[in-house]
């Protein structure tokens, strides 16, 4: 049974960090929230957990990869321009290179590659709901955000991307095709399937629009299986890691949005544990029963299953004990 704390005030969680989980240069995951969320993470919470992993002797980064959709956080010129904005002012790495293209391969799995540069790992998670993985914990954190582009493209969807007929034929997409997937065909872009190897960069580069995800073509189970899937080969990376869960402004969909939410339940404080399983169970669990099991509800989909997904692999438990400090 895993142990799992919880506090009104990040003061008290910090207190509990042990210092022996840490190396010397930590990598502190977190969502800056698109451009127009107005319930990401707050800065002020986050510096705290910078600044203390700093007074125990350490190097930190804020970390994170760049998105799959075309947004304020699509190439890391704008995601640390967004960033900036949100109040977020310590130093800030996004790991898969300015249009998404760098990954390292991990069992299989395509994630930013420069998390190789970080010998500990500290995953500060706002949790809330999300309509296709059901709920985003630390297990989403990790497994879809230290994705890169293509390895996120990899989790959404079973097809490759297509194009509309926005596309206006400037071949900026075929330029920087790698794999030479895309050619003009009657002044529009055409993208051979067969060739395509799921970079997702002709998403990130489209100035219209036009190449865009393929969503709904993985179903919630599908992609609750590759996040976790994804969570392991983070976790491969860094055997011991610290999770910790934000219970606050919890809204229904995610962080991703780019317009204002409301919370649909009261803040419930701060969850934190060595066990990301555990932490995320207890994290559910708490939120589906101080909304009356509202939030279990939410966009209809089943969120034991990213539970499940993670504790088959092995990645840790459901059981807990939540200690109130």
């Amino acid at each position: 049974m895993a142990t799992i704390y919880s506090a009104k005030k990040i003061e008290k969680i910090l207190e509990k960090i042990d210092a022996s989980m840490l190396g010397e240069n930590v990598a502190i995951k977190v969502h800056f929230g698109e451009k127009g969320c107005t319930t990401y993470l707050s800065p002020k919470v986050v510096h705290k957990v910078f600044d203390k992993v700093v007074s125990l002797g350490k190097k930190a980064t804020l970390v994170e990869c760049n998105v799959l959709y075309k947004g304020s956080r699509t190439n890391s010129t704008d995601h640390l321009k967004t960033a900036q904005e949100h109040g977020f002012d310590r130093p800030i790495e996004i790991l898969d290179g300015e249009e998404g293209q760098e990954y390292t391969l991990v069992k299989g799995c395509k994630l930013g590659k420069g998390i190789k540069k970080f010998d500990s790992l500290i995953v500060l998670t706002h949790f809330k709901g999300h309509m296709m993985a059901g709920f985003g914990g630390s297990l989403k954190n990790i497994g879809m955000g230290l994705a890169s582009r293509a390895g996120k493209l990899q989790m959404h969807a079973n097809i490759k991307p297509s194009v509309s007929d926005e596309c206006i034929g400037c071949g900026v997409c075929i330029e920087h095709c790698n794999a030479k997937a895309i050619t003009l065909v009657d002044g529009k872009a055409v993208i051979d399937k067969d060739k395509c190897e799921g970079c997702a960069m002709c998403i990130a580069l489209c100035s219209t629009g036009a190449i865009s995800v393929p969503w709904g073509s993985e179903n919630p189970q599908g992609l609750q299986n590759k996040i976790a899937n994804y969570a392991s080969a983070v976790l491969t990376l860094f055997p011991k890691a610290v999770f910790i869960n934000v219970l606050e402004n919890i809204t229904k969909d995610c962080d991703c949005m780019d317009f204002e939410q409301k919370p649909i339940m009261e803040d419930q404080g701060i969850l934190c544990g060595t066990d990301i399983v555990a932490v995320d169970k207890a994290s559910l669990d708490l939120a589906n029963k101080s909304s009356g099991g509202k939030f279990n509800k939410i966009n209809a989909i089943n969120k034991d299953k990213q539970i499940e997904f993670a504790e088959k692999l092995k990645l840790g438990t459901s059981k807990y004990n939540l200690i109130e400090l």
